[in-house]
């Protein structure tokens, strides 16, 4: 579970409209897909984020790692931090072995900390919390919490690394097979190809995109298609009408205009 940051104090504001005003570059991150993929709303964080539930991931600009390495240190004040809790953490860690590789820093130089807690009346397993970050997103301190309370497992922990890398949770039902579901009846035990994909776009890794053309969604004038992005399957915002062809197919996507279906369904909001 990933717990947003709301509140931000004036100073922070008054220096984010100064950076503004004085380069129109200030915020630019090298990975920034806003203005190339499509931003979706994200009902249980109350925003717009880019990728979404029909994409298969979703990434926070605002908040996530710098590069393809993160770190971590596991907290030296916590007695309940078990070798146990500890092996889930390493474990849940290697999982994105290839994709972004977790450091644990035993000096404690580590960005992240690791710790536990007790709360019996929670759903919550664990969470990721806590966190901050620089003008260009990038994390510059954040926690993993476990609740002693719960059943914590190495997927657990690989979920909330998911969310330090700069993923957001998904909800709905057809995200059940993905490590980011947000919800523990997930079906998957480590990342999966849209998780690595999400991951790869949020870390910079994959910035470029090899464009075609699907079918999004029907209106009262017909169908339409959107353009996407044939590796990480990430949208653009724009969408167009089918237009077709003498074999009654679209000459851009290749739906047949007899077809008629609703691609896009609600979400729901739920915690881990």
């Amino acid at each position: 579970m990933k717990r947003k940051i709301i509140i931000k104090t004036i100073v922070s504001m008054l220096v984010v409209v100064l950076m503004l005003q004085s380069s129109s570059y200030a915020f630019a991150h090298s990975s920034s897909q806003a203005g190339i993929l499509a931003k979706t709303y994200h009902s249980a964080y109350g925003g717009y984020y880019i990728g979404g539930e029909d994409v298969g991931w979703s990434i926070d600009e605002n908040y996530h790692t710098n590069g393809i390495t993160l770190t971590y240190s596991f907290s030296t004040s916590d007695p309940y931090l078990s070798s146990t809790y500890k092996s889930y953490v390493t474990t849940g860690a290697s999982r994105w072995w290839g994709t972004v590789t977790i450091i644990n820093k035993t000096d404690g130089s580590g960005m992240g900390e690791i710790s536990t807690y007790y709360d019996p009346n929670t759903n919550t397993t664990a969470k990721f919390c806590d966190y901050s970050s620089n003008s260009s997103g990038h994390l510059t301190v954040w926690k993993i919490k476990m609740n002693r309370a719960k059943t914590v497992s190495a997927t657990t922990l690989a979920h909330e690394f998911g969310h330090a890398i700069g993923l957001n949770d998904l909800y709905d039902a057809q995200n059940i097979n993905k490590l980011m579901y947000g919800i523990s009846s997930r079906t998957v035990t480590s990342p999966t190809t849209s998780d690595k994909w999400g991951a790869k776009v949020i870390t910079g890794v994959h910035s470029s995109h090899t464009w075609g053309y699907k079918y999004w969604d029907t209106d009262s004038v017909g169908n339409m298609h959107v353009k996407y992005c044939k590796s990480c399957n990430g949208l653009t915002s724009a969408t167009s009408h089918c237009t077709y062809g003498n074999d009654n197919k679209c000459t851009v996507c290749g739906t047949d205009m007899h077809i008629t279906i609703t691609s896009v369904g609600s979400s729901n909001s739920h915690t881990e």
